[in-house]
């Protein structure tokens, strides 16, 4: 003779307990983090997101539709994937958390080549966000290529502990991504390693060890010439005797200007990034300052080790 689920009662001796009934019980979910598989890989160049498909990233696969914290979402072995406020295609910030403040959606990425972690400039790793188009159903299928539904957005957790979406060119290279997906208890897998992944080793930062390219003006630049890194010549008549490091600036003006670890001086003072030096590609600048004979300009750009 079997009993049915809901008649075992589990709240009897306490009635603050979350489950009721043994029914209650079976169906609480657990989001667990599935480990990488190479079959997951997408290439990103230089975005701040990057459009998922059934039909070449996640076969056969659902989503678990999460629009609030802690999220409603039963879709069984759905790959967790925060709602947006509106159209796929966008990067977003948009996340959704369980009762202790784990997001859910967040996901592990790194490089598909060295399987390494991917690193913001100043050594933050960087995360993605799951996420689904506004209106998708809970249990919907990942759409396939063409009819996208899914997304990843990059992100990494700021000094301020606050997600933050990252600097378009920060990535711009193959990555692989692992998911996060919802079981209820009763369609738990027989046998499974709580955690899913291995903890990551707690190894010492990524040191910031400086390359610098020293500039001695032997000729006269006028305001705003180019300046060719490997040469120390310039766009016009200037020239300059150079030393030091080979240096190569980063991909963007954009990222150039954000990267705090640039540092670029004309006689000892630092110039502002995007205002006083200018990004002009990544093997030369713009000075917006007439640099006479004698004048010393420094390119000190971050070189990890």
């Amino acid at each position: 003779m079997s009993v049915n689920s809901r008649q075992v009662k589990l709240s009897r001796s306490d009635p603050s307990a979350v489950y009721e009934t043994l029914y209650d019980f079976m169906r609480r979910r657990k989001v667990m983090a599935i480990p990488f598989l190479e079959a997951q890989q997408v290439v990103v160049g230089s975005v701040q997101h990057v459009l998922v498909n059934s039909t070449t990233h996640l076969p056969e696969a659902i989503l678990a539709v999460l629009s609030a914290s802690p999220p409603a979402s039963t879709a069984n072995s759905g790959i967790c994937a925060a709602e947006l406020a509106g159209v796929i295609d966008n990067p977003a910030v948009t996340n959704h958390t369980d009762s202790f403040g784990n997001i859910l959606n967040m996901i592990s990425i790194r490089d598909a080549s060295t399987h390494d972690e991917l690193l913001t400039p100043d050594g933050r790793e960087i995360f993605g966000l799951v996420q689904c188009a506004n209106g998708v159903s809970d249990g919907a299928a990942v759409g396939a290529s063409g009819s996208e539904n899914t997304q990843i957005s990059f992100v990494y957790i700021s000094s301020a502990s606050v997600v933050t979406l990252i600097t378009a060119g920060w990535i711009d290279t193959t990555i692989e991504f692992q998911v996060n997906k919802l079981f209820m208890e009763i369609r738990v897998p027989t046998i499974y390693k709580d955690g899913s992944q291995f903890d990551p080793l707690i190894i010492e930062p990524p040191i910031m060890v400086p390359d610098c390219r020293k500039f001695v003006v032997t000729a006269p630049f006028a305001s705003g010439e180019t300046l060719t890194l490997s040469t120390g010549n310039g766009s016009g008549s200037g020239t300059s005797t150079p030393s030091g490091d080979t240096v190569t600036l980063d991909a963007s003006a954009a990222v150039f200007n954000s990267n705090n670890n640039n540092r670029i001086r004309l006689n000892g003072v630092q110039l502002i990034r995007g205002v006083e030096v200018e990004w002009a590609s990544t093997g030369s600048l713009k000075v917006n300052y007439i640099m006479d004979i004698g004048d010393v300009l420094e390119v000190e750009v971050p070189n990890l080790v």
